[in-house]
């Protein structure tokens, strides 16, 4: 019972089935690695000339790189299903630290958007504007920029 610890009572760990095409990658890469061991040690041992070892060498490297890359694909799901565990562990053993970070985020957050806010609100009710031609700063009720002297 002690690996069931986090589930409340009722509930059952889901248990999802792995895809069939990904237990046949499986077995086609083991295939085809086996294989490639045998055609590499083969290609060692036959009494054959240097061309057709080469070929046989060759053949043999090619089944066991390809039954390798068959077989990570094959293996990506339980990978991923992996990472995932990892990574709800690593958060749950670490749930206060977390806590304390997003506190603090919001903290610092919270003084932002205030210093935002009021800086807003001090534009709006700010009694100068900018001067249409040079876009220097002029009082709000100018008729005319006292820095380039054309009219708003």
């Amino acid at each position: 019972m002690e690996e069931n610890k986090n589930l409340t009572e009722g509930q059952e760990e889901k248990k999802t089935k792995l895809p069939k095409i990904f237990i046949v990658l499986r077995i086609i890469a083991g295939l085809l690695i086996a294989v490639g061991i045998v055609l590499f040690i083969l290609s060692f041992t036959l009494q054959v000339d240097a061309g057709a070892s080469m070929g046989i060498r060759f053949g043999g490297m090619t089944c066991f790189i390809f039954g390798f890359v068959i077989m990570f694909w094959g293996l990506a799901p339980s990978i991923q299903k992996t990472m995932i565990k990892t990574q709800k562990h690593i958060v749950s053993e670490n749930k206060e630290d977390l806590k304390d970070i997003a506190n603090v985020s919001a903290d610092i957050s919270k003084d932002a958007v205030k210093t935002t806010a009021e800086a807003v609100k001090e534009g709006l009710t700010m009694e100068k504007m900018f001067c249409k031609h040079c876009g220097k700063e002029i009082d709000k009720d100018s008729k005319y920029c006292q820095h380039c002297g054309k009219e708003q």
